[in-house]
């Protein structure tokens, strides 16, 4: 069978689902591991899809940037953004442009690709100069377990953990074309869940992910998983956690 690229999302949430309770993504940046089945990982994209959708009207080739510390909650926003055909960039920690994540692509300024307006930030800032610029701000603390963004927010700026818990768990949107990285392997998803958790690929990442999302695609659709940030993990937790590379 031809391998396939990844058309929109439901090849990978269906990958997700197929897992059942098994961890794919393991969250060592905080205090405490943090630990996310497959059907918990496909209710977060679904419920950001749909945020992204109703609430904040992301239309295929708006820009969106994000403006935050590698989180797993930056990845969920990554996949809803990309689902919904929009454009991303990643300004890393130090503040720079960092391009689109999973490509080499330098966005032209902090706030712009070829002169194309900020549609949405994601920040954890989102009292800052570069908020200013986006028609919407979703403020975003890389905390896994806070219920809501822990300080004062802005006139009109989003809190996005406690919007997006509203978010209907069913995906109710019509889907446009996947616009974000393809999977590294261009593999076929594993809809039949013919991959168990014992043979599956399970990625040690840096950071979020994001800087090899390919790899991340490719793991989740051959139902595998990732464990991350790779600077927070022992070699012991590696291997507790079943790490093949």
């Amino acid at each position: 069978m031809p391998t396939a690229a990844l058309p929109t999302i439901a090849p990978l949430l269906t990958a997700l689902e197929r897992t059942g309770p098994y961890p794919v993504l393991a969250w060592y940046g905080e205090a405490s591991r943090i630990e996310l089945s497959g059907h918990v990982l496909a209710n977060w994209v679904i419920k950001a899809i749909g945020h992204l959708d109703a609430e904040i009207a992301l239309e295929p080739g708006d820009l969106v940037v994000i403006d935050m510390p590698p989180h797993w909650k930056r990845l969920v926003l990554a996949l809803a953004v990309w689902s919904l055909g929009g454009e991303m960039h990643v300004i890393d920690p130090g503040g720079t442009a960092a391009g689109s994540a999973g490509s080499s692509d330098a966005a032209e300024s902090a706030g712009s690709s070829a002169g194309t307006p900020v549609r949405v930030l994601i920040t954890d800032r989102p009292g800052s100069e570069r908020a200013d610029d986006a028609d919407e701000v979703l403020a975003v603390d890389p905390v896994s377990l806070t219920p809501r963004f822990s300080a004062e927010l802005p006139a009109l700026a989003h809190d996005w953990v406690q919007e997006v818990r509203s978010s209907s768990d069913q995906l109710s949107v019509a889907l446009p074309g996947w616009s974000g990285p393809q999977p590294a392997a261009g593999v076929e998803p594993d809809v039949d869940g013919e991959s168990g958790a014992a043979t599956s690929p399970r990625l040690l990442v840096d950071g979020d992910g994001l800087v090899a999302v390919q790899h991340v695609l490719d793991a989740l659709l051959r139902g595998g998983g990732i464990v991350a940030p790779a600077g927070f993990v022992t070699e012991h937790q590696a291997h507790e956690e079943g790490v093949t590379a």
